[in-house]
């Protein structure tokens, strides 16, 4: 008769199939059993330990760990798994330790050389993260988890291309890897593809529903997205179980920070950063909070007493170099950035060469077109890269000059922040702001015809289409009354909520680009709206606009009281932090009434 037990070793395997599907009531079965016959088996006390961790019983895990390490002090998995809950803890410094342990027992132990890849990586240390992540590519190529991190790793390098074909292979690997998912359902979040964002989290979230990495990506995408409501609930039941864990404590700050709580938010985050002052990944957390509150001074303030060593790491430099801009720091910013990418310190030589980096920020791009227009007017400009706005390059004033490249160049070519850093240091007589975007006289002439005439301002307006951004509900409060006639520059999806306003004329429907969009707005008075295409368009055409913004606001709105320093001709309304606009309204009645007048 052949055997049927089961061996302590299959059933371990067995149960950690089972966790890796969410079934932990099974695995945990299993386990016992193990347990019940072998309580001195390390690798059925190490699975059991992360079960217990993942269900938010970090003591009870803790407790099976101490007792598997005093068994096997030099096992791998159970100093991988002590580096874990370190990690839930906090104790960011005890899971480095953890893991180099295991590493010197096992040089090659995947897990471990993994996870402190992407522990130097959540601490803001990209040359020691990337250091380790490549070890993990070379141990396990095919490997769906490695993958993964490597794509997160190069996601938060704002590499989008290559994060998504890093996550596309996890997925073909393992279409239920939950990092993957969550990884691609981060891309797609900030690629504005906010529906797919959704799908990809919920399925992530299915997979794994008491794993909090994973609870907390599904959190982020509903407060990207806008759903504040179903950010908060996702984030209170993990605060449940894992009340101190740094993604959930920068999470929950970050909801309040859109809902308008920024006082809250900022005192929470300090309490919790005084109980581990010298933690590096608190401290670059708490700065990118105060980043989202509009807080410049107090960043710039804490980043001057930082050790010089993590002073200079890219992800505090970055924030600092942000902070700078908004405070119309504008070439002490630029010299930072042009020193962390190693920048030649000669002027750009024709023919200046420019990469457009894919999934580049729209407005980014907008901005620093008007630099590689600027050297155009003095001989050739060799583009590369695919982008979306290629019908508004065609609008610069010197497109003429401009060379599309479809091949690699062999030269590596300047970022557009590169070109602006090289042009603001090193050939300040190129930097004075002119227009540099110029309507199609004859798109224009049709425009200018179908537009009203004799009715009051033309006002093109443009709105967010998720709070806690500027709503049409909040636009058509402050303008209601004004003898104006609004005309929506709205071009995507969110053109539907105008069902909402009746009397405004809906342009969107007959542009036939956003190369367009130049034409239209050329024939308006004036532009209101929040920071978005439009704006900067009217800013680049030299046109009257009325930016409004919140203390937040990104580095190229920079300014003095109501002036601009990159738009001239675009006046700033600054309103705290969250989802209330009221404060805008007197201040930008006041402006239309007075431009009437």
């Amino acid at each position: 008769m052949p055997e049927m037990n089961l061996t302590s070793s299959e059933k371990c395997a067995a149960a950690e199939t089972l966790m890796g599907k969410g079934q932990f009531e099974d695995a945990e079965y299993l386990l016992d059993q193990v347990l019940d016959s072998h309580p001195q088996d390390v690798t059925a006390l190490n699975a059991k330990s992360g079960l217990l961790a993942r269900t938010g019983k970090i003591a009870d895990a803790k407790h099976l760990l101490q007792v598997a390490h005093e068994i096997d002090p030099e096992s791998p998995a159970v100093l991988t798994n002590l580096a874990n809950l370190a990690l839930l803890e906090n104790r960011t410094s005890d899971a480095l330790e953890f893991l180099k342990q295991a590493n010197n027992a096992d040089p090659d132990y995947l897990a471990a050389v993994l996870l402190r890849g992407q522990v130097h990586n959540f601490a803001g240390e990209r040359s020691a993260a990337a250091e380790w992540l490549t070890k993990a590519s070379e141990l396990a190529p095919g490997d769906a988890d490695v993958l993964a991190a490597c794509g997160k790793f190069e996601l938060e390098q704002q590499k989008f291309a290559e994060a998504l074909a890093m996550f596309e292979k996890a997925l073909e690997l393992r279409p239920d890897n939950v990092a993957a998912l969550t990884g691609m359902s981060r891309l797609r979040c900030m690629t504005g593809e906010f529906s797919l964002a959704g799908e990809l989290a919920k399925k992530a979230h299915l997979q794994a529903p008491q794993n909090a990495d994973v609870t907390a990506g599904l959190a982020q995408i509903y407060l990207l997205s806008g759903a504040l409501s179903e950010a908060q609930k996702l984030t209170d039941r993990i605060k449940k179980r894992y009340a101190d864990y740094a993604p959930v404590v920068v999470l929950d700050a970050e909801i309040a920070i859109a809902r308008g709580e920024t006082a809250r938010a900022l005192a929470d985050c300090a309490a919790w950063l005084r109980k581990a002052p010298q933690d590096q990944s608190r401290l670059l957390a708490f700065l990118k909070l105060l980043k989202s509150a509009g807080n410049w001074e107090q960043l710039l303030a804490m980043c001057e007493k930082l050790p010089s060593d993590l002073q200079s790491s890219d992800p505090v430099a970055s924030l600092r170099e942000e902070a700078l801009l908004a405070r119309g720091r504008v070439e002490e910013s630029w010299r930072s950035w042009s020193t962390r990418r190693a920048l030649p310190v000669e002027r750009p030589t024709s023919p200046v060469k420019v990469a457009l980096p894919p999934y580049a920020p729209l407005p980014d791009e907008l901005v620093l077109m008007r630099f590689a227009n600027t050297w155009a007017g003095s001989g050739p400009v060799e583009l590369s890269g695919k982008t979306p706005l290629r019908s508004v390059w065609e609008r610069l004033e010197c497109a003429a000059k401009l060379q599309w490249q479809t091949e690699v160049q062999e030269e590596q070519p300047d970022l557009l922040a590169d070109l602006c850093a090289r042009t603001i240091l090193h050939a300040p007589e190129k930097t004075p702001f002119t227009p540099y975007l110029a309507p199609d006289p004859v798109r224009r002439a049709v425009w200018d015809a179908a537009l009203p005439k004799d009715r009051g301002l033309r006002i093109g307006v443009f709105w967010q289409a998720r709070p806690p951004g500027l709503l049409i509900d909040h636009l058509q409060d402050i303008l209601s009354d004004l003898n104006i006639v609004p005309v929506s520059l709205q071009f995507d999806d969110s053109r539907h909520q105008l069902r909402t306003w009746p009397g405004v004329l809906d342009a969107g429907k007959a542009l036939e680009s956003l190369g367009d969009l130049v034409n239209l707005i050329d024939c308006l008075d004036m532009v209101v709206g929040p920071d978005g295409v439009p704006l900067h368009i009217a800013g680049a055409l030299g046109r009257p606009g009325i930016a409004l913004l919140q203390e937040n606001h990104e580095w190229y709105w920079a300014g003095d009281g109501t002036s601009s320093l990159w738009y001239p001709s675009v006046k700033r309304i600054v309103s705290p932090v969250g989802p209330d606009w009221a404060a805008a309204k007197p201040a930008l009645r006041a402006a239309l009434e007075f431009k009437d007048a």
